[in-house]
């Protein structure tokens, strides 16, 4: 297998640890490079730049706190906010890891490490970061990060699924959260593939929850939306006796999809971001919480079902005409089924 092109950076202050890290990860990548604490991090991140950067919590003796992670963290995100950072934590600071990923790491891996755990997560980052790098600039001129964050909002016309576990509380219960985050992570990796191949893009992770999106005319194209779901949903079928045989739960999930115009652009100062605002996000929220009230697995409002162009491989439900949350006005919804499936 051919190695990633990827500079990885290893920060840890326990010389097995990088040793251990740098031998099982150079096989999967061109560079790797090692540093025992925060010292020399300004210049490191001066003179290269990281694809991930993989952190411990803790560097000096007998602290516990995880502040010096923490803050690491945040000077990486502010110097080289492209680098996705992993945290490196020990079994009892999974809070301190969790409270990580809210400051912007992108994943963590529990120490002592499975070798195939902490290759897939990594791997599952750096194509994360590709991937966020090409919507980036996909997204046209008008966005692209300038000195001044300010950038003007424009109105562009896109499609958003929103796609939600089921039962995800009583699945952490029984699970735990450490092995309910691998399981989430496993979910997540899972799905990227039917989503790339579909055109959409992965907007936000929210919890248990993705939220993918298209612009309009890619999402409408041989109806990819739609397929993208369908696709899940025949990916997490073929994966059941995996997730049986990891988690003894298979998680099933439901989604709900509408388009319209929606206002982007960037904001953020220490961390830049591209946003979407809009009653749109919104309304495909509320339309993926119905799910569950009308016994289905899928809803589309009908102004997104009259746009896709259905054929005979797709058979459209009415469910009615719903009031939303906050809506004066109700909305029509449907679920859609296949005529022909196929798990080959």
């Amino acid at each position: 297998m051919p190695k990633e092109d990827a500079k990885i950076l290893l920060i840890d202050d326990d010389d097995d640890i990088l040793l251990a890290a740098k031998f099982l990860l150079k096989k999967h990548f061109t560079t790797i490079i090692t540093a025992g604490g925060p010292d020399t991090v300004d210049n490191l991140l001066k003179s290269n730049n990281f694809n991930i950067a993989l952190l411990d919590m803790n560097y000096t003796t007998g602290a516990t706190s995880g502040k010096e992670g923490l803050d690491l963290l945040k000077k990486i995100k502010r110097d080289s906010p492209s680098t996705r950072v992993i945290m490196m934590t020990a079994y009892g600071d999974i809070d301190l890891a969790i409270k990580a990923i809210k400051e912007g790491a992108s994943d963590f891996i529990v120490k002592p490490w499975d070798n195939a755990k902490l290759v897939s997560t990594v791997i599952a980052a750096y194509k994360k970061g590709l991937s966020a790098n090409y919507q980036n600039n996909e997204i046209g001129n008008e966005q692209k990060p300038a000195d001044d964050y300010r950038q003007p909002f424009s109105e562009v016309e896109r499609i958003f699924m929103f796609l939600d576990i089921r039962s995800s509380t009583t699945i952490a219960e029984e699970l735990g959260h450490v092995q309910y985050f691998d399981l989430l992570n496993d979910f997540f990796r899972d799905i990227a593939e039917p989503i790339s191949k579909n055109k959409g893009q992965i907007y936000q992770y929210v919890g248990d929850e993705v939220v993918i999106s298209w612009p309009l005319e890619d999402g409408v194209t041989n109806a990819n939306c739609l397929q993208c779901y369908f696709d899940i949903v025949d990916t997490m079928g073929k994966l059941t006796h995996k997730y049986l045989e990891k988690y003894a739960v298979n998680p099933s999930f439901k989604a709900g999809m509408h388009f319209g115009k929606v206002s982007t652009g960037t904001v953020g100062t220490l961390k830049r971001e591209i946003i979407y605002t809009g009653d749109v996000l919104n309304t495909a929220s509320r339309i993926e919480g119905l799910c569950n009230k009308h016994q289905v697995d899928l809803l589309l409002s009908k102004v997104l079902v009259d746009t896709l162009p259905l054929n005979n491989d797709y058979l459209p439900k009415k469910i009615g005409e719903i009031s939303l949350r906050g809506k004066a006005t109700e909305i029509m919804l449907f679920t859609i089924e296949r005529t022909n499936i196929s798990l080959a």
